[in-house]
């Protein structure tokens, strides 16, 4: 597992940096549907601003971030978790192998909110399509 690797499963979705379910399970090396266990059994620790499920046209966002996500069996839309979402997962999970890639995760979120502010024009560019989703 590359920081590349974990990079490239980060989009934007209602205007939020994501990873979406099925990558984060690939990524810890476990079920989606046990991943997706800690936060239902938990919605006090994962509000709408943590974690949400996609609806269908963000399911189409996603598939023009990412052509492989087309390929995918899919049983069920997504669940997207943000950046405080993740932490959260965090600290419920255990093994130290989730251990391992949270802090990688962690990481490089901090990385690209540090490089954000140094180019300007995608600075203005999320600020427009929050101002974008927010109207829908």
């Amino acid at each position: 597992m590359t920081d590349e690797m974990i990079m490239n499963r980060i989009y934007v979705l209602r205007g939020h940096k994501v990873m979406i379910d099925a990558d984060l399970a690939s990524l810890y090396q476990i079920e989606t549907n046990r991943l997706r266990g800690f936060a239902t059994r938990n919605p006090d620790r994962f509000p709408h601003d943590f974690m949400f499920n996609l609806r269908l046209e963000d399911y189409d966002s996603l598939k023009k971030q990412d052509t492989s996500v087309s390929r995918r069996k899919l049983r069920q839309l997504p669940v997207a978790f943000t950046e405080q979402g993740l932490a959260m997962l965090a600290g419920m999970l255990k093994s130290k192998r989730s251990i391992v890639v949270n802090v990688r995760i962690i990481r490089i979120f901090t990385t690209i909110r540090q490089l954000i502010p140094d180019y300007p024009e995608v600075s203005r560019m999320i600020e427009q399509l929050k101002d974008d989703l927010s109207k829908k």
